[in-house]
């Protein structure tokens, strides 16, 4: 049976270019945490950790991606990004990508067509 991720971007998919979800958000409780460099490292290490799991179950279904790399990449509408890939799939670019634009702001995990 095809892992939740995989039947997120199939549907992304086929709504078409510009769609995407939110796949892992962490928004901060209070100023104290945001600010904290141990919970933002720790943070940092989760996102990293589940955009790696997605990112294995996402080439076993699409193949290898066609680029990735761990700074902004220019097409992807997100600021602070850390980690991304991107897949050709049928005339769509799908992409996975972890942002942190700023301490106080959340980071996110998204997974988006373009």
């Amino acid at each position: 049976m095809p892992r939740a991720a995989v039947l997120m971007a199939r549907e992304l998919l086929l709504a078409g270019r510009g769609e995407f979800r939110e796949v892992q958000v962490h928004t901060f409780q209070n100023d104290e945490a945001a600010h904290d460099d141990d919970i933002q490292e720790g943070i940092r290490r989760e996102f990293i950790t589940a955009f790696t799991n997605i990112l294995a179950e996402l080439t076993a279904e699409f193949g290898e991606p066609s680029r990735s790399g761990d700074q902004h990449d220019g097409p992807i509408p997100l600021n602070g990004v850390f980690r991304f890939a991107f897949w050709s799939v049928g005339g769509n670019e799908l992409y996975l990508a972890t942002a942190h634009e700023d301490r106080e702001l959340p980071y996110l995990l998204i997974l988006g067509t373009m």
